[in-house]
């Protein structure tokens, strides 16, 4: 039968008070399909036996969070408050029955004492359990910790389990203590830490135990390494240098090795800067090919114009911006920087946009408000929009 809204031959889902037929996308768009809900009122599409789709996700969770003794234990209340900020449709699709999410709260259900960050690290880190603990942030649940470091100590036992040694194991761990962890503690106390410098400390960390099991392989150990070994393990990796060298120089000032040289880091700055005619090129391009995602053109001309390094794009929140009406502010630093046409355009795109990787309303919006990422955690593959 043709649907009466769009004329097309498809399945009747509904009919208007006329009693003319209805397809299901028209059928979801007229004023008749939306009656008030049956447990709070509120007039919407029907989803469930008459209750609207929030009552529905609202018992779901109930009971997803609902422990042997079927009632919901204190400690884990501020979870259910948390995941409840979370738009509806994403909620119920969250804690399907065989989604990984509901065995998580599941088994935080049926635990003991307050849920803590120290209790989701018992989890293994996949991309489920780091969306969850960001909704729980972003409803209060949990206090905001900086992630990247935290992530670093959670992979740090699996990397130092590789080096055989106890002995060498230990000094390694104690290096990693007081040499990169201690910097990033130090730089978090002022600075979020960046994903680059994640990685960086993790291939300084990579390299230290990859030489102490080439030294293994070739009959030796550490305290036995001599300058031969070091060279004829530079001449298989040239690279791997300027990454040994502040493990070396900690470990022969200790007395863990003899004082072994290493080549210093050096960079060639000259190979990176691109020419005056190419950089404007792409500006040009950025600024009129409306193929070009939005994102992708504001972290560019944010890159070419300002002269903004990526670690510091990736971590832009729309707390930062600032819009009145005839300009947009960008606060980059300790003063907020006006953004040139058309970049401001793109920023407030991205600012009414607001998408990402999680769907819960930050504390300080209501519920109903756009849909928005829960927190500004590093995101190295796609740099903008952040609540």
């Amino acid at each position: 039968m043709p649907c009466s809204g769009c004329g097309k031959l498809r399945r009747v889902n509904g009919r208007s008070p006329d009693g003319e037929p209805l397809c299901r996308h028209c059928w979801s768009k007229h004023p008749a399909a939306r009656r008030p809900c049956t447990e709070c009122g509120t007039v919407d599409r029907p989803y469930e036996r008459g209750r609207c789709i929030a009552c529905v996700a609202r018992e779901r969770l109930r009971s997803a969070l609902t422990g042997p003794r079927h009632r919901m234990r204190p400690e884990i209340e501020p979870v259910f408050a948390a995941l409840l900020r979370t738009q509806p449709h994403a909620l119920l699709r969250w804690i399907r029955p065989d989604s990984a999410r509901h065995a998580i709260l599941t088994t935080l259900a049926e635990g003991s004492g307050p849920i803590t960050h120290d209790t989701l690290d018992t989890f293994q880190p996949t991309v489920t359990l780091r969306h969850l603990r960001a909704a729980l942030v972003a409803g209060g649940a949990v206090p905001r910790r900086d992630e990247q470091p935290a992530q670093l100590e959670a992979w740090l036992p699996k990397i130092l389990a590789r080096v055989e040694a106890p002995d060498e194991r230990q000094i390694l761990r104690t290096y990693v203590t007081w040499g990169p962890l201690r910097r990033l503690r130090q730089h978090s106390a002022t600075k979020a830490v960046t994903y680059g410098q994640i990685v960086g400390v993790r291939h300084e960390i990579k390299t230290a135990v990859r030489f102490v099991h080439w030294l293994h392989q070739q009959g030796s150990t550490l305290a036995a390494c001599t300058q031969d070994h070091l060279d004829a393990w530079l001449d298989e990796g040239a690279h791997h240098g300027t990454l040994i060298r502040s493990f070396l120089l900690w470990t022969s000032r200790r007395g863990h090795t003899r004082p072994l040289e290493a080549p210093a880091y050096t960079t060639d700055f000259g190979q990176d800067v691109i020419a005056q005619d190419h950089r404007w090129s792409l500006v040009r391009r950025l600024i009129h090919d409306d193929t070009l995602d939005t994102v992708d053109r504001a972290a560019g001309l944010l890159l070419l114009f300002l002269a903004q390094p990526t670690s510091r794009i990736t971590q832009l929140t729309t707390h930062q911006v600032t819009d009145r009406d005839s300009t947009v502010t960008l606060q980059l630093g300790s003063e907020p920087v006006t953004m040139p046409p058309p970049l401001h355009d793109f920023i407030r795109q991205l600012v009414r946009r607001r998408q990402g990787r999680a769907v819960t309303a930050p504390l300080d919006e209501s519920p109903g408000s756009s849909p928005a990422p829960t927190q500004a955690s590093p995101c190295p593959p796609t740099p903008w929009p952040h609540a």
